[in-house]
């Protein structure tokens, strides 16, 4: 078997040349271009006569769409390929990419050699590749690769840039994914389609933005961009995640006038919704809507479902829906479990919460850290600490790392109790010296509440000092904390010193200057 060499990329565009050249390569083609879209259609081509290369065709349409058991096998089809005389159609090596790319082998070894070899390749073969960069998180290359594509006389598609706006949105730059769209209608380059608003609505969502993903959603039904289902999903999600539940429910009402019909997703989202506001009514309201729809609850509703009964202390429930998942196909998994042992100890049921640790055990279903942390808090807030670090010092042979929020507990446990000595050796000996632990603006403020509670002056002191030097800037329950603290310790002349620095700094935020 040949030996094959990875790509050697070009060397990699800044974004905004990439840009640059993306729009003056497009723009000169453009000129020349008879056909405005020539990879668009979907041109057939017939099997070969020969029954053997029949048969590898055959097979290449099937692995171009779930991806082959494994590398070595997709690597001597391509050995087969290249035997072959005359060659086979470019469709035939741009299946083959696909089937890699089925089976995450972003790399692409094969490239090298079909440009070597001049075996045709056309824009499916680049969009594949530049699939692959953005998989790679290498999303500068993906744009060198634009350019060379534009170079060579390729016209690039609304797949290509639909690719590289996800991947910027993907590496967590939706600024850029909004310029390159933004150009990509000014320029007139490509007519965006659905998947194009989708891809940018859900950029915006993520990044916190819903206000700017609402607004181009309005946008692309005016443009004669009809949203689908998946658009409608993921602005209903966003207002629910911004606690804009009556807004998402008008749209639920809205795409279903529009005869576009919602699935299990979109009633997930408004279930999780109205769950956060307890409006157990409008919940029940939706589950008989999906049942009149025979919309069938999968197992990510159900958890939903056991979480908010579990956080309302309605355990009953949380049981019930358990059973019903498992009558209607479900089997729980962590998640389930984990959402249970929260709901017991929220009840201060810790002893409860661990037996169903034991029945997840021994139906063969491993608990997480964030099992284990439920617990632990459970323990802690009935004031076993002890108990808490039993299972905290168990973690490493149950295979579990503990987090942050692990730890924090057990710090906040000590100083709950009255251990603070203990809390303060904790903190020196299992956090401080743990170099794979980030301690977070939660660890400060229990450490200054901590010690401000146990009349640990200079040491509440000289930890916000020092937090400040570690770029860890306070908030404002960190003020509210130290400001009490202070107060209550008699000091009000110090306590009277932070409470104008915390206003100034809120003026600064909200209007850009200081009070005098």
């Amino acid at each position: 078997m040949m030996k094959r060499a990875f790509i050697t990329p070009v060397r990699p565009l800044s974004l905004s040349q990439a840009h640059l050249a993306s729009f003056q390569f497009h723009s000169h083609f453009l000129l020349f271009s008879t056909n405005p879209n020539p990879f668009n259609s979907k041109p057939h081509f017939p099997y070969s006569s020969d029954p053997t290369i029949a048969r590898l065709q055959r097979l290449l349409l099937q692995k171009s769409k779930v991806g082959f058991d494994n590398l070595d096998d997709a690597l001597f089809v391509f050995d087969q390929m290249l035997l072959i005389k005359p060659m086979l159609p470019v469709i035939n090596f741009a299946q083959l990419l696909a089937a890699l790319v089925k089976i995450k082998h972003y790399t692409v070894a094969v490239f090298r050699d079909m440009c070597v070899k001049a075996i045709p390749v056309n824009v499916v073969t680049f969009n594949t590749l530049i699939y692959c960069f953005c998989g790679l998180n290498r999303v500068d290359y993906a744009f060198s690769l634009l350019a060379a594509v534009i170079k060579r006389g390729f016209l690039p598609n609304v797949v290509t840039y639909n690719t590289l706006i996800k991947g910027l949105i993907s590496q967590d730059n939706p600024v850029e994914a909004q310029l390159l769209f933004t150009n990509l209608i000014r320029f007139k380059l490509i007519q965006p389609n659905v998947v194009t608003y989708n891809t940018i609505i859900d950029g915006l969502c993520k990044s916190g933005h819903p206000s700017a993903a609402v607004k181009l959603f309005k946008y692309m039904d005016k443009k004669g961009c009809k949203p689908d289902t998946v658009t409608y999903n993921t602005i209903i999600d966003c207002l629910c995640e911004c606690r804009l539940v009556d807004q998402a429910l008008g749209l639920l009402r809205q795409m279903t006038k529009k005869g576009i019909l919602p699935n299990v997703i979109t009633y997930s989202s408004l279930i999780q919704g109205l769950c956060d506001f307890s409006r157990w009514q409008d919940v029940n309201g939706l589950l008989r809507e999906m049942d009149i729809s025979n919309i069938s609850l999968d197992i990510y509703t159900f958890n939903i479902l056991v979480d908010a009964y579990g956080k309302e202390g309605m355990i009953t429930d949380a049981e019930a829906m358990i059973e019903l998942m498992i009558q209607r196909g479900h089997y729980p998994n962590v998640v389930t479990y984990s959402a249970l042992m929260d709901g017991y100890c929220l009840r201060g049921e810790v002893n409860e919460a661990l037996a169903v640790l034991h029945i997840m055990k021994t139906r063969g279903i491993m608990p997480n850290i964030r099992t284990y942390n439920i617990l632990i808090n459970g323990y802690c807030k009935k004031l076993k600490v002890d108990r808490a670090i039993d299972l905290f010092q168990q973690l490493p042979h149950e295979g579990l790392t503990p987090d942050i929020q692990t730890y924090n507990t057990i710090l906040q446990g000590y100083f709950v109790t009255g251990r603070h000595v203990e809390a303060r050796n904790f903190f020196k000996e299992k956090m401080m010296l743990n170099k794979g632990l980030k301690i977070d603006m939660a660890t400060c403020n229990i450490m200054l509440d901590g010690l401000f509670k146990h009349r640990c002056m200079d040491e509440a002191m000289s930890f916000f000092h020092l937090m400040q030097c570690n770029g860890l800037p306070p908030h404002i329950h960190t003020y509210n904390i130290l400001i009490n603290g202070l107060c209550k310790n008699g000091n009000f002349e110090k306590a009277n010193f932070f409470l104008r620095a915390f206003l100034h700094k809120i003026c600064d935020l909200m209007y850009g200057h200081t009070i005098r």
